[in-house]
């Protein structure tokens, strides 16, 4: 049986993006001007459409992300050129693959989607681009090619990943150190942002224990195990969602957009490179 479901989300289809900065309300005249400023900045958002546990939408990285994009878009100065595309809503999802829900793209895949977008925003004249991401699947695929976007495309490619403008002490440590998946954090901002998608009571988080040497995920091991999601959590989230809340989340969003804002106005701010040569240290005299 289908949700009854009542949602404010918005007219049209920049969804929480500021429609002033929403690359698609624009005709193509109109973004040829806009690019024409040295130091506008476009910015992909990168998500996935997964399963995330029993009690969390499968939409959740990109819910996240886009909702913490529109929000830092909005705190942007009137002069700052940023505009943001339509969304990429799917990433790679391979790790989540064995359960129900998730759409997940090959890596080649990503590479290629993030290379024709890539190329034709170079093509509409504009030198910046942002590839913002808020699925940890896509980390490795674009660490490994957004320096291929450089090459490919002569522009200044950016990469900004989420989890960014964490407020300390919010997530205990114990849970830092081993959640990666629908645990307290991510269950957190969606009960903040669509709390009607949000199903706690069928909420049933795994933990693991860890060890000091080597590990799962992006935790400061030096030795990583490969894994995907059964390993960790036959429900599929790894961490505790029982301790999350809505102002957890909302605390992390705030954090997050604000962070998110300075980064894009650094970004786009950002004067041109200036490579000197390294001084020589002056030789003693010798008599």
């Amino acid at each position: 049986m289908l949700k009854q479901l009542s949602l404010k989300l918005g007219v049209g289809v920049h969804g929480p993006i500021p429609p002033n900065r929403f690359w698609g309300y624009y005709t193509g005249p109109e973004i040829g001007e806009l690019a024409r400023d040295p130091d506008a900045t476009v910015v992909l958002q990168v998500g996935a459409v997964e399963q995330h546990g029993p009690h969390l939408p499968t939409v959740t990285d990109t819910l996240n992300g886009v909702h913490v994009l529109g929000a830092a878009l909005e705190r942007l100065p009137d002069d700052v050129v940023v505009l943001a595309l339509p969304p990429t809503n799917l990433g790679k999802s391979e790790e989540h693959r064995d359960f129900a829900g998730t759409l997940s793209l090959r890596g080649e895949t990503v590479r290629m989607l993030l290379l024709d977008i890539a190329t034709s925003v170079a093509r509409s004249g504009f030198e910046k681009l942002v590839l913002f991401n808020s699925h940890g699947g896509n980390v490795g695929a674009i660490d490994d090619f957004f320096r291929d976007l450089r090459i490919e495309t002569g522009m200044r490619i950016f990469k900004i990943h989420g989890g960014i403008g964490n407020v300390p002490g919010l997530i205990s440590p114990e849970e830092s150190a081993i959640a990666m998946h629908a645990g307290d954090a991510e269950t957190s901002m969606v009960r903040y942002l669509a709390p009607q998608l949000v199903e706690m009571e069928r909420a049933e988080g795994y933990v693991y224990e860890t060890h000091p040497l080597v590990g799962y995920s992006f935790k400061g091991n030096e030795v990583i195990e490969a894994w995907v999601t059964p390993d960790l959590a036959p429900t599929g989230a790894i961490g505790n969602p029982h301790l999350s809340s809505p102002e957890k989340g909302q605390a992390l969003f705030e954090a997050g957009a604000a962070r998110l804002a300075e980064l894009l106005e650094a970004v786009y701010r950002l004067p041109p490179r200036e490579v000197r040569k390294a001084a020589a240290p002056a030789l003693a005299h010798r008599t």
